[in-house]
């Protein structure tokens, strides 16, 4: 059966009327429009990526979690032996959060007087949900805030702070220096996650003609994407090995970034207790039983004041927390794909580098105008 549309992120219930509902059907589904028309310019080829809202499939289907470390790996990479400054760069300096992480979540830390770490806010939300909101509901918009950035300064957020000339702007204050409430990060945002998804079901195949199965020589042949992140080679491999298998494969709605996964494991009390679950997800929904993912949206990780001590005197191996980043080593973001039609495609291979014949994307004039988020470009 078809899909009648696009739900918001994980089942939100911020919209208030129909046209926002389809409104926002619309914008995911001109990415994957986009996605398919990709795969349907290569000559031969049926797209195994289809449009769930467009294409009838009465089969069973199954779903597949594609998950990866939160952490940057890029970053971590740089630092294999000292993760101190892993933790540090992606998160201390001018513009680290837009320069540095980059595998879909992005975090704000506050600090009390002392200079210690009371609270931490994660969030894999996108600036086209956020921007949609700016379009059609300011409200919304600003409740929003309100409710995601640091406590203490909630109640001086205000829309013309987020809106400046009637225009929605990512990057005001209230979502750099006092808060994480959606996405920043040029390369994290929902088009990326669909084309870089929909381009993986492309075959490709090397000089020998034998069938190219690892993610960054997959890259390397047109798949948007970094090889040295943990989340595009992840996407590209889960994808393209379920492409490999003739199946047909698209993502499951409600299609946003989500925390899927969260844990305490190793972190310690001032007395070296076991951490009570100080995780709180605000926005998104729960696990739905053990062992299952979620659809998180928003975290926070904060210490109730009844416990007589914050965040930053837990201890994490042997030192305390002391950057957000160990807690965002203990975070999953992933997507969720869907298969169906298993074994029934029979798409030729292409050499690296071959592109479609013909593909100009739907909202082709969007993108030329600017309008659009890129497909995940390699860090400068």
């Amino acid at each position: 059966m078809l899909l009648p549309r696009f739900d918001p992120p994980a089942f939100l219930e911020d919209f208030t009327t129909v046209d926002q509902r389809k409104g926002w059907s619309k914008l995911v589904s001109d990415f994957f429009d986009e996605g398919v028309a990709f795969n349907d310019g290569f000559e031969g080829v049926t797209s195994q990526f289809y449009h769930p809202v467009n294409t009838d499939t009465t089969e069973p289907s199954a779903e597949a979690l594609i998950d990866w470390p939160a952490f940057p790996k890029l970053v971590k990479d740089e630092f294999p032996d000292e993760a101190e400054k892993a933790w540090r760069k992606a998160e201390i300096g001018p513009q680290a959060r837009e320069r540095f992480m980059d595998e879909y979540l992005e975090w704000h830390v506050v600090r009390n007087q002392q200079n210690k770490i009371t609270r931490v806010s994660f969030t894999c939300e996108t600036t086209q949900y956020f921007g949609f909101l700016a379009r059609t509901d300011k409200a919304k918009l600003l409740q929003l805030y309100k409710d995601l950035v640091n406590p203490a300064v909630k109640d001086q957020v205000k829309l013309e702070d987020l809106m400046p000339n009637n225009q929605y702007r990512p990057n005001n204050k209230w979502n750099t220096q006092h808060g994480a409430v959606h996405l920043i990060q040029v390369n994290n945002n929902l088009r990326a996650e669909v084309l870089i998804a929909a381009q993986s079901c492309i075959l490709r195949q090397n000089e020998n003609g034998s069938p190219i199965t690892d993610a960054p020589t997959l890259i390397d042949c047109g798949v948007g994407g970094e090889a040295g992140r943990a989340s595009d080679p992840k996407i590209v491999a889960d994808v393209n090995s379920l492409a490999r298998d003739q199946s047909s494969i698209t993502l499951r709605n409600p299609v946003a970034l989500y925390i899927t996964r969260w844990d305490s494991d190793g972190l310690r009390k001032p007395d070296n207790s076991p951490v009570a679950n100080y995780w709180k997800l605000v926005r998104g929904k729960p696990a739905p039983g053990p062992n299952k993912p979620a659809m998180g949206l928003h975290l926070v990780y904060e210490v109730p004041a009844s416990e007589g001590f914050v965040v930053g005197d837990i201890k994490s191996g042997n030192r305390t927390i002391d950057f957000g980043g160990q807690l965002a080593e203990h975070i999953n973001v992933g997507l969720f794909g869907v298969v169906c039609r298993e074994g029934q495609s029979n798409n030729p291979l292409f050499r690296c580098g071959e592109q479609p014949a013909s593909h100009l994307p739907l909202p082709a004039a969007a993108a030329l105008a600017g309008e659009l988020p890129p497909l995940r470009g390699r860090r400068k």
